[in-house]
């Protein structure tokens, strides 16, 4: 019988520091998300050491997946194409939502009569 060679995955991508992880951490519970980290993460040619699950709440989808690699950090959508960051700094802050400023330091010049 013969032996079907499967192709071999190439390893790309690396843990996340320590300190980076406490930091998503405390960013996912700030935006009401779910973290979760996935060893071994794999798909079809290729497997990454640590990749960083995203999701609302108790939903079984993924908002956005996290890895890393010596030179960047890369964030990809459920939907859409890997975004690439320097630091995992700046990934947060592009995800994080954009709110607009509430103006509470408006003084009325006078009362309607």
């Amino acid at each position: 019988m013969p032996v079907i060679q499967l192709p071999t995955k190439r390893v790309c991508g690396l843990s996340f520091t320590i300190a980076d992880l406490i930091l998503l951490r405390s960013w996912a519970e700030a935006n009401s998300l779910r973290m979760v980290v996935r060893q071994d993460h794999g798909v079809e040619t290729e497997e990454y050491e640590e990749v960083l699950a995203f999701s609302q709440g108790e939903s079984a989808l993924c908002r956005w997946i996290m890895w890393r690699d010596a030179n960047a950090v890369f964030v990809q959508p459920l939907i859409g194409r890997p975004q690439l960051y320097d630091t995992v700094a700046d990934a947060m802050n592009a995800l994080s939502p954009k709110q607009t400023p509430t103006l509470t330091d408006i003084t009325a010049t006078h009362w309607p009569t």
